[in-house]
């Protein structure tokens, strides 16, 4: 505070009192000083900034404005914490109860969102403000809200993450009053959002997964909104805050573990370079805990800590920790593990917790702008790679090493295609991919053990290939480092296999000779001896004759299998069958029970061109399904696929004699 305004607003006090009918005159309060050992008046630090000489101590400047905002939910009061003026101020709100704030030092205004009153409330003057002042909201939004929890903000677009109704709130803020411009409409649980330039990243709850929106305001309209890709987060229990940091391209996620212990499971993940990483990776993928850094243990004294802030400038990491009523603050983070917080304050049932500095306000990096789709095709005829745009246009075909092949996989992160030859009965690395031009023969970086038999579909998540071998049965589990394949388990089945796909850490099979599902469960986590396993569920699927091909795609929700009817009739007989709002149907279907043709849209008939189509995978960005067709030698693409039913033309023909495998990567 100015000390001018200061020095008239008690002189004003003093004036009150001497006019009330008390015969006592008050006492004033001593003046604000440079030297009085307090940290009032327009100080910055404890009589140091502002009127008085700047902070310092040692090489560390402590006259630089580093404030913490905190909600609560035991009174709805927010919590001014200065960081290196070591003062708190207490803001006394309306609200019983608050989660998701946001603090705009140009307007000096405040923005909480009140699980309370179910609005966003705006507290102007908050840097005059006295603690243990009570306030009222200058402005407020209706109350629109059911559950609130986090609060992301882009210029005067206010978003609101409520997890009562799962959608998302978004407001305009004209400076006066907040206008509710669209309902978003959310596919699965939400708590902490922040935005990377223009896209809305989201954690989903109740799982270690991390969503992205992109050009999320351009696409915030009425009514469901699917992410643009969504992605596992290795090492996270169940996520709950996150923040993101342009200026360190550092995202930070907050892991609360098991709800059920508040007092010494939670965490919080590092992921620094994180554009590079999260962009590589395509719908579905892993992020491995190799490219993290985990703080965790009980000297962190992290239970449930329930969202996160970061300052850039001391890379240092705040948490709000609800379940031991902290607010926490970590720095010199290095390779993370049990670390002790360098900051520590009671605060009854912390919840949201926002970071301002000057350096650090709207620090909100760059959108996303290197999406990029590509179908990757094999052959059991000569074991070449073919490549696709995400037209379905062909771009190039590679000779590899092999002279057939089935199963394949890119990894972008490693620019890397990975296949199981079926004549060295093997899987194969080869790198540097993307610079391999049309008509090339490569060779093969290096290779497993010829362990296989008959290789089918594979699937990757993270550094590990699972393979499905119809020969033998089975399933084998590979570990690659980027040098090497290291069999880790195989599991023996109690039926055909061929076509798998992940569905997070869950494994979805075929069942080959028939129309079945079989669905493991944490498949990797659970499945660690080798020896024979069984599904936790198998499942008919009505409408499918002989299933090969199988496809899940996270962002959608949408599984797709195809049908290659009487393996004999290569040529007209196939189709596909695709199931939208699948986690949600495989729920309600008990181990033995019957997925509905009635619950899936089907395509199939002469106009398809499909007669056996071994192998499937569906683009969410343009609803396409693209289908690997051998038996008449093609790669098929069919739009509008999630509306689309019966005798339906391919938009995408090419030909690829004895089209086995494909793979989409899709960033």
């Amino acid at each position: 505070m100015n000390k001018t305004l200061y020095s008239l607003l008690i002189l004003g006090i003093f004036a009150i009192a001497s006019c009330s009918d008390d015969d006592n005159p008050m006492e004033m309060p001593p003046m604000p000083t440079c030297s009085d050992g307090m940290m009032n008046g327009d100080e910055t630090g404890v009589d140091c900034g502002g009127s008085c000489q700047p902070c310092e101590d040692g090489m560390v400047m402590l006259g630089r404005r580093t404030e913490l905002f905190v909600t609560n939910n035991t009174d709805g009061n927010i919590t001014k914490y200065s960081i290196t003026g070591d003062s708190l101020v207490t803001l006394v709100t309306p609200s019983s109860a608050a989660e998701g704030i946001y603090y705009d030092a140009m307007t000096d205004v405040v923005v909480q969102a009140s699980r309370s009153a179910l609005q966003l409330e705006a507290y102007s003057d908050v840097s005059t403000s006295m603690s243990g002042t009570s306030v009222s909201p200058a402005y407020t939004s209706s109350a629109d809200m059911e559950s609130p929890r986090e609060l992301a903000v882009s210029g005067f677009s206010y978003v609101v993450a409520d997890n009562g109704s799962n959608k998302f709130f978004v407001y305009e803020n004209s400076g006066s009053g907040f206008t509710l411009m669209s309902t978003v409409e959310v596919p699965f649980p939400v708590w902490g959002i922040a935005f990377k330039g223009d896209d809305l990243y989201a954690v989903v709850d109740t799982t270690g997964d991390l969503a992205v929106f992109y050009n999320f305001l351009s696409n915030a309209v009425d009514g469901i909104l699917r992410p643009s890709k969504r992605v596992t987060i290795e090492g996270i229990v169940r996520t709950h805050g996150l923040v993101y940091s342009g200026a360190d391209d550092v995202m930070v996620l907050t892991d609360i573990g098991d709800a059920g212990n508040t007092m010494d499971d939670g965490g919080f993940h590092v992921i620094s370079d994180f554009s590079s990483k999260f962009d590589a990776l395509s719908d579905g993928e892993l992020l491995s805990i190799g490219m993290q850094t985990r703080v965790a243990g009980p000297s962190t004294l992290m239970g449930n800590p329930i969202d996160v802030a970061y300052d850039s400038e001391e890379d240092a990491v705040y948490i709000s920790e609800v379940g031991n009523g902290k607010v926490l603050g970590f720095t010199s983070i290095g390779s993370g593990g049990d670390l002790t917080p360098s900051f520590n304050k009671d605060l009854a049932t912390a919840s949201s917790i926002y970071f301002s500095s000057d350096e650090t306000d709207g620090d909100v990096g760059m959108s996303t702008d290197n999406a990029m789709t590509r179908l990757y095709a094999t052959s059991t005829a000569n074991g070449d790679v073919s490549v696709y745009d995400g037209s379905g246009m062909l771009d190039k075909t590679i000779n590899t090493a092999s002279t057939s092949s089935e199963g394949i996989y890119y990894d972008a992160m490693n620019d890397a295609i990975i296949q199981a030859s079926r004549s060295g009965n093997l899987l194969e690395y080869y790198g540097t991919f993307s610079a391999v031009t049309d008509l090339t023969s490569i060779s093969v970086d290096f290779s497993g053990n010829a362990d296989l038999m008959s290789p089918r579909e594979i699937a990757v998540f993270g550094n590990k290939v699972v393979v499905a071998d119809n020969g033998m049965d089975r399933f084998y589990v590979y570990m690659y480092n980027g040098s090497s394949f290291s069999l880790m388990n195989t599991f023996d089945l109690d039926f055909n296999v061929w076509g798998i796909t992940f569905m997070g850490n869950h494994l979805l099979a075929v069942v080959d000779n028939t129309s079945d599902l079989a669905i493991f469960d944490n498949f990797l986590m659970n499945n660690t001896m080798d020896g024979t396993i069984m599904p936790d569920k198998r499942i008919t699927v009505e409408g499918i004759v002989r299933t090969h091909g199988i496809d899940y795609s996270e962002a959608d929700d949408v599984l797709v299998m195809t049908d290659i009817g009487d393996a004999a009739n290569a040529n007209t007989d196939g189709g596909f069958q695709v199931t939208q709002d699948f986690s949600l149907k495989i729920m309600d279907i008990q181990d033995g029970g019957t997925l509905t043709l009635s619950e899936q849209t089907r395509v199939a008939g002469p106009s398809t061109v499909m007669g056996n189509p071994i192998d499937v995978a569906y683009d969410h960005k343009t609803k396409t399904v693209f289908i690997a067709e051998i038996g008449n030698g093609k790669v098929l693409g069919f739009s509008d696929a999630l509306n689309i039913t019966g005798d339906i033309a391919p938009t995408v023909n090419n030909d690829l004699e004895a089209a086995a495998s494909i793979y989409l990567y899709n960033n």
